[in-house]
């Protein structure tokens, strides 16, 4: 009996059938006007040599249209950032802005590097930065590096440079700080570009954009012998999987909301027990939606107005502004449009709130984290997805036309947020 379950395994392993295929990372490459040089055919020669990675090239008018969906990442590669602007056009620009937004992965070297850039008016904004001068033509050769990215570390290493953006910090608001992996340790400074401003500028750079992440590379990897392995893994990185639906949803149900947080009385906003202190105000109910939705966020290590920024009353009203202002979009979140988006971001393993404000400023607001679901969109219509909550009746599940069902008027204004979730170790 052994010696056949050895061969059956042996049979479909040889036919393919016991092993899990690999997902398939799919990538855009921008291959139109202003993509030029060897950037693409580079590129194409690394990626096209992994089995899960599929590589497909689109036209400006393609991304214009909404050819980015479905695919996991998009790539710019070198030659003019302005002219790669024109060749997407303003739709297409919008258009990669939402894609990354939604979760989508940006790649920019050398022009796709200028192109991600906040501080150019034709730029798609999606890396808070801007070139510390407008003077562009430092030149072309060999430069050095010095930092560690996606694992590889890189001590006085030398990479091709052709006129890559040597950039610092924008100012942008509502957009989060980028992150230094590699910097520049020497230096091109020709054609009267300012000299002393390259040496220890970022070279390599990544970032969070809304649900998606980007990565830029002023100098050129892709054409540096050597360094090749770095775009794969600047791809697979900004290509980011789906979030950790299964585990997630195991640690909020652990929170057990629906013998915590409860009404009534007054609860320490972590951890849901009451504290003990007595009621003051006979004529307040004491509902906790906003202080649980706090605690979630707090578990998570994701950003979200809680105390003691903000106290308790009142908080679901001021979580509602706060998400929506540059501080929330800065912090990550990203509004959705409907019941039936939050549902099916939910499923991809994001954080989604369902923020209500009461236009009563005096009155509560409230706040509810959305559950994962397969409802179809006449249930969604009907009900809304399924959240869970505190609040007046604490619930694992319920529907979302129930659960904010003290609020019928306003029913139609509740706003819905994702932020991406990477769980905490032990929490």
């Amino acid at each position: 009996m052994k010696l056949m379950r050895t061969t059956l395994a042996i049979l479909l392993l040889t036919l393919g059938l016991g092993a899990a295929e690999l997902p398939v990372i799919k990538v855009a490459v921008y291959d139109d006007k202003g993509a030029t040089g060897k950037g693409i055919p580079c590129v194409t020669e690394i990626l096209s040599k992994t089995a899960d990675i599929k590589l497909t090239r689109l036209k400006g008018a393609d991304i214009a249209a909404g050819g980015l969906k479905g695919y996991d990442l998009v790539m710019f590669t070198g030659g003019s950032g302005s002219a790669e602007a024109a060749g997407l056009g303003e739709q297409g620009r919008e258009e990669v802005r939402d894609f990354v937004r939604n979760g989508g992965g940006y790649v920019g070297i050398c022009a796709g590097a200028y192109l991600a850039c906040s501080g150019f008016e034709w730029g798609v904004g999606v890396l808070n930065a801007k070139t510390v001068s407008s003077k562009w033509r430092r030149g072309q050769g060999e430069v050095k590096i010095e930092g560690e990215a996606f694992g590889e570390k890189l001590t006085d290493r030398g990479v091709r440079y052709a006129n890559g953006p040597i950039i610092k910090a924008d100012v942008r608001k509502d957009l989060p700080d980028f992150e230094t992996l590699v910097a520049f340790r020497t230096e091109l400074a020709l054609n009267d570009t300012p000299v002393g401003v390259m040496v220890n500028a970022p070279a390599m750079v990544r970032a969070t954009y809304g649900l998606g992440r980007v990565f830029t590379s002023s100098p050129h990897p892709e054409q540096t012998a050597g360094l090749e392995p770095l775009v794969e893994k600047a791809a697979r990185w900004a290509a980011r999987s789906k979030g950790p639906t299964e585990e997630l949803w195991k640690r909020m149900e652990g929170m057990e909301v629906d013998k915590l947080w409860l009404p009534g009385a007054i609860v320490d906003w972590k951890t849901g027990l009451p504290t003990g202190q007595p009621i003051k105000d006979a004529k307040s109910k004491h509902t906790h939606c906003s202080q649980f939705v706090a605690a979630v966020a707090d578990r998570l290590a994701i950003p979200l107005l809680r105390p003691p920024e903000h106290g308790v009353v009142l908080l679901a009203n001021a979580q509602f502004d706060w998400l929506a202002s540059d501080a929330g979009k800065k912090a990550g979140w990203v509004r959705l449009v409907d019941g039936a988006a939050a549902q099916a971001v939910a499923n991809d393993g994001r954080l989604v709130l369902a923020s209500l404000k009461n236009p009563d400023a005096t009155r509560p607001g409230h706040i509810a984290v959305v559950r994962p679901g397969n409802k179809d969109a006449a249930l969604l219509a009907k009900e809304g997805p399924d959240i869970m909550q505190a609040g007046g009746t604490n619930a694992l599940r319920t529907t979302l036309r129930r659960g904010f069902g003290n609020h019928k008027k306003e029913y139609d204004q509740i706003a819905f947020y994702a932020h991406v979730v990477e769980l905490p170790a032990g929490k």
